[in-house]
């Protein structure tokens, strides 16, 4: 994978580092660093008695930390986007990408996944569903006000309503409720809740669990049809469960295998291998035992279908 070689393997260090520049960064760009600091005792706003004597370090109207500006290395700035945030958000996206690129994969030893309630049935509705939920949220966000405070938080400009196109132009502006307004939210919520029907299915037998009665080749074949359609979703688990239906398929026909050698030794006269080829079939220890009563169940109950209620 060409992520792995671009992107090392973070550390445990590393990661508590990201874990605290996280922190940091939520409180820092929240205007909560000044605060923290006068609080604790580690230094206070400036404050002058007479024009000639002023104490604390912490100016007006300065509310984050930000590299040092200018030769006497000042540290607090206005609550605006700077280098250092953009700094320690390349950091943690380095992160958390190579999180990703060296996640460590499920299922690589064959282990069975316990069967979920719901399954995902088409993954491109699943987003189509997401990307509109995340418009219709980013919509009502907008019509109540937040993007408008946002604003104000990182600009420090006072701005209120609604961002959109008004009068030909792009901007806020004052915003009242209205008809279309509602018809809008109720499209995009109810077209993501549409995509999430389509790409999502719910496993009725676990629901309405109902007795297995299929015989050994019917079982076969299920697992063959639950396997195609699990590797829409995961082709590694879809492999494994398509492996095992083979398997039992090739150890069913070996177990016919070695009824034909028991029938043809006996044709011939060699009754201690014809004893022992059916002796392992027939057997409750014998190796062949189980695949042979599944055998001998399949072919027995050919043919017999079962009346369908109404």
């Amino acid at each position: 994978m060409v992520l792995k070689r671009v992107f090392k393997k973070p550390t445990g260090l590393s990661l508590v580092g990201a874990t605290f520049l996280a922190i940091f960064e939520s409180v820092n760009s929240s205007g909560f660093s000044d605060d923290i600091a006068v609080r604790s005792g580690l230094t206070s706003r400036i404050s002058c008695s007479s024009p000639d004597v002023c104490t604390g370090s912490i100016p007006e109207g300065k509310e984050k930390i930000m590299f040092p500006d200018g030769a006497n290395f000042e540290i607090w700035g206005n609550l605006e986007i700077g280098i250092l945030d953009y700094a320690i958000v390349a950091s943690l996206a380095y992160t958390l990408v190579s999180l990703w690129a060296h996640r460590p994969i499920e299922n690589q030893f064959g282990v069975k996944k316990s069967r979920k309630l719901i399954a995902i049935k088409s993954i491109r509705w699943i987003r189509i569903g997401f990307l509109a939920l995340f418009v219709a949220l980013l919509s009502t966000a907008n019509k109540m006000g937040k993007f408008a405070n946002i604003s104000t938080t990182i600009t420090g400009k006072r701005t209120t309503g609604s961002f959109g196109r008004h009068d030909g132009s792009w901007g806020f502006e004052v915003f009242e409720w209205g008809l279309l307004d509602f018809a809008e939210l109720s499209l995009l919520f109810s077209f993501s809740l549409y995509c999430f029907w389509k790409g999502l299915e719910v496993d009725k037998a676990i629901l309405n669990p109902i007795p297995d009665n299929r015989n050994f080749i019917e079982r076969i074949w299920g697992g063959i049809r639950d396997a195609e359609r699990q590797q829409r979703t995961d082709i590694e688990v879809g492999a494994v469960k398509a492996n095992d239906s083979f398997t039992k398929l090739v150890q069913m026909l070996g177990a016919a295998a070695s009824m034909n050698v028991a029938a043809a030794s006996l044709d011939e006269g060699d009754v201690k291998v014809a004893f022992n080829k059916w002796k392992n079939l027939t057997h409750r220890k014998g190796k062949q035992n189980k695949d042979w009563m599944g055998l001998s169940e399949s072919l027995e109950q050919a043919g017999n279908f079962p009346d369908e209620e109404e």
